[in-house]
């Protein structure tokens, strides 16, 4: 599972999950207040700096950090590499993990 923490009407927000579902993989979306204080609240406590915070499932809920649009951006090229069919959350998860083996 992938969970994506979100403004709305944030254009990052919204081509993060426009990837998501372009690519047929099921998320879920954590709205956030667009209030300055809650912003900074979710930023100190997920340890990021800005908008869409995007994590995955990495077992037994538990979950990791992807990053932000870019970074799924990113994670969905190499996954793409991976399979030239559909794209499954095992492959994002396959990415992961060799992205942070080091």
């Amino acid at each position: 599972m992938i969970v994506l923490y979100v403004l709305e009407g944030c254009p990052f927000c919204e081509k993060a999950m426009k990837m998501m579902n372009e690519n047929k993989i099921k998320f879920e979306k954590i709205i956030v207040p667009n209030k300055d204080d809650i912003k900074t609240i979710y930023k100190k406590k997920m340890n990021m700096k800005s908008f869409p915070m995007i994590f995955i499932e990495v077992g037994n809920n538990k979950y990791s950090k992807i990053g932000g649009c870019s970074d799924l951006e990113l994670y969905l090229e190499k996954c793409k590499e991976l399979s030239k069919s559909e794209l499954k959350i095992d492959n994002i998860y396959a990415v992961y993990k060799a992205f942070n083996s080091n």
